[in-house]
């Protein structure tokens, strides 16, 4: 078989068909192909329904041998015709029982639904209570008959009852209306009331006012509860009364007899109305009084206001307050505290005001600040209101209204200023610019006075209120009663200059807690450690005492003596590296009582350094003796070791084989031969 190039088939020599009939076999066989597809499909969904007509086939045997729900086993066991696969449920057990051919057997299975069979009843309405007696179940979608009422609901009653109806109210059931019909009584002794209904919510009751124009409200006088069963209208007017002619205690407002410049006063007196306010206290045990409240603010404009303070001791003290407000409010309070005309010698107010407090609640614009003053023990004190600013009035509220009290918490204390003509404090600065400088009148600055001939002082650091007190960190400069110069702090002070820095009286002899450092009169020991920065120079001006120089004698623990080289700058003992010891050994060395120069660190190490012996006879070098006795080879002039431990040997001509130098004044020799020294060129 052959295809030829024109698309003939050729089989056996046989023409057969040409391309084109070719092409359609071809698409017929694809199309048999795809029908063959949709087939093998249709037989899948064949398959599965033959599998579900086997499921529903099994389920409808299955029901076919179920017998039913009973309620005891007897009832299973009495059934007729039974056969191989019937199986039925018990209420009595809850197990499920199987016919196996020859009898009913009882299985270990438990009924689904526990064997209780459900009721083809209609459900009964409610009525009497009964427990019943139907041993089947109700159905989940069972429905009772309703059993409402279709009556019309009754009016409520006064009594009440209880009811009798067995039927229930529909949810939209509405009772007649049981309102009154009659017109509301007016208010009068009051009554519980007898009517069955209800009050309209509009109702409204007679109005319950004395209608008699000849009833007028009566003039204020003593009080009564009053009879009167009508209200009082709230335009009502009581007739005025302006004039009395009784005393004030009376029920009259204005007493006759008065000055349009007049106040009347609670006890019957009049006062004009350019008298200062003022109020008097009483306080054996001393207290707190507040002076006034300034109120919280937000913008700025300070008012102020002026107290005076009297007593029967120390005349008038001044009070100046003014508070400083701000757009954040008021943040504190300035104040003029002045103390009063007599005081004791020691600047204490014994009777009168002797503090000047502000304090204050809140914060920022919520501040409410009040001012306090402090009142010793006293019989009475009188304060005054002597001036006050006609600016932001409404700023300064509750004057001289409050009485003593007997603490105040968390006060800010305004300083007391005294007459300075007998002591006071100054705030910020005091400055004195002399106008000339001449030393025989000594009136070029400032100038303290003595008490009592004996002492005067400056203090520094004091308390910024008070003049007569010390503090942590007050310190003084004081001349006592013994002509010195003292300076120390107030807290330490001694009688006998015991502490601080002193300078006696003629400037000739220092002190620093009581230790001398100076006096120009006498020759000086200084005790302790001192340390001189930069350079210290001795010129002495004795000869042949031995007094002409330092002089540094032995310790008295180990006869050491020296003097210490490159230490260390920051401190008195020990040593550093490279620092160098020159000094007399002790007795406790190995050149006793001897000269050395030495390292610090090796002055107790053998054959360290450069030393001399006690007697000033020998003078070695680590170790090896280099002039006076002891010297190497025996040389009694000394010896120096030269190039690798040759000896250089003074005063000896010798021809050993160690060589040596050798010098008879003219000429110099090494191992007995002349050493010609030559010229040595520029």
């Amino acid at each position: 078989m052959k295809l030829t190039q024109d698309g003939l088939l050729i089989v056996n020599n046989i023409q057969l068909i040409n391309n084109d009939f070719l092409q359609k076999i071809i698409i017929l066989e694809q199309q048999v192909s795809n029908i063959q597809q949709q087939i093998n499909g249709y037989s899948q969904d064949i398959g599965q329904l033959q599998a579900d007509v086997s499921v529903i086939n099994t389920e409808l045997a299955r029901q076919t041998h179920f017998r039913g729900y009973f309620t005891t086993n007897d009832e299973i066991l009495e059934l007729t015709n039974p056969a191989i696969g019937d199986y039925a449920y018990s209420a009595e057990d809850l197990l499920v029982w199987d016919y196996e051919g020859n009898q009913w057997v009882e299985t270990d299975k438990i009924v689904p639904d526990q064997m209780t069979p459900a009721s083809d009843a209609n459900p009964l309405s409610d009525g009497t209570v009964n427990a019943g007696t139907s041993t089947e179940y109700s159905r989940g979608d069972h429905i009772h008959p309703l059993n409402i009422s279709i009556s019309v609901p009754i009016s409520d009653t006064a009594d009440g009852s209880v009811g009798t109806s067995v039927n229930y109210a529909r949810s939209d059931h509405s009772h007649p209306i049981n309102i009154s019909d009659t017109t509301p009584q007016q208010d009068n002794d009051g009554s519980v009331g007898t009517s069955n209904s209800y009050a309209r919510s509009d109702h409204q009751h007679p109005i319950n006012v004395e209608t008699n124009a000849s009833n007028i409200p009566q003039v204020d006088g003593v009080g009564v509860n009053g009879t009167s069963t009508f209200y009082v209208r709230h335009d009502h007017v009581h007739p005025q009364q302006l004039t009395y002619d009784g005393n004030v205690t009376a029920t009259k407002f204005i007493k006759t007899g008065g000055l349009a410049s007049e106040v009347l006063c609670a006890n019957g007196d009049t006062t004009t109305i350019d008298s200062k306010l003022s109020r008097s206290y009483n306080s054996s045990a001393g207290g707190w009084i507040r002076l006034c409240v300034f109120p919280a603010g937000a913008s700025v404009g300070s008012p102020f206001i002026e107290f005076k303070v009297y007593s029967q001791f120390n005349a008038v003290q001044t009070i100046r307050l003014v508070p400083y407000y701000t757009v954040n409010g008021i943040n504190t309070i300035y104040g003029i505290f002045t103390a009063p005309t007599k005081i004791s010698a020691n600047y204490v107010i014994d009777s009168g005001v002797n503090q000047l407090f502000h304090t204050h609640t809140g914060s920022s614009t919520s501040a409410i600040y009040s001012a306090y003053v402090r009142i010793e023990s006293t019989n009475n004190i009188t304060i005054v209101v002597s001036d006050q600013s006609t600016y932001y009035t409404n700023r300064i509220t509750e004057v001289l209204t409050q009485d003593v009290v007997s603490s105040v918490s968390s006060a800010t204390q305004i300083p007391i200023t005294y007459d300075l003509g007998n002591g006071g404090i100054i705030n910020n600065m005091l400055q004195v610019n002399p106008t000339g400088r001449t030393y025989t009148t000594f009136n070029n600055g400032i100038r303290i006075g003595n008490y009592n001939s004996d002492y005067s002082s400056l203090y520094l650091g004091c308390a910024t209120t008070a003049i007569n007190t010390t503090q942590a960190g007050q310190w003084e400069i004081s001349k006592t009663d013994d002509k010195s110069l003292t300076i120390n702090p107030s807290s330490l002070r001694q009688a006998y200059h015991s502490v601080g820095l002193s300078i006696n009286s003629d400037s000739s002899i220092i002190k620093f807690y009581d230790n001398l450092l100076v006096d120009i009169g006498t020759d000086q020991t200084i005790t302790g450690i001192k340390q001189f920065n930069n350079v210290m120079q001795i010129n002495p001006t004795n000869i042949h005492d031995y007094t002409e120089g330092l002089r540094i004698s032995r310790s008295t623990n180990n006869q050491w003596s020296n003097i210490q080289i490159g230490c260390d700058s920051n401190s008195t003992s020990g040593y550093i590296d490279n620092q160098w010891l020159i000094g007399s050994s002790g007795n406790d060395f190995l050149n006793p009582l001897g000269f050395v120069i030495v390292k610090a660190d090796e002055q107790m190490t053998a054959n360290r350094g450069l030393m001399i012996s006690a007697d000033g006879n020998t003078l070695s070098f680590n170790g090896s003796v280099i002039a006076g006795t002891e010297a190497t080879s025996g040389a009694s002039n000394g010896s120096v070791n030269y190039s690798a431990g040759n000896p250089i040997l003074w005063g000896l001509n010798s021809v050993d084989t160690n060589g040596g130098f050798y010098s008879n004044g003219t000429n110099i020799c090494w191992r007995a031969r002349p050493i010609t020294l030559g010229s040595i060129p520029p």
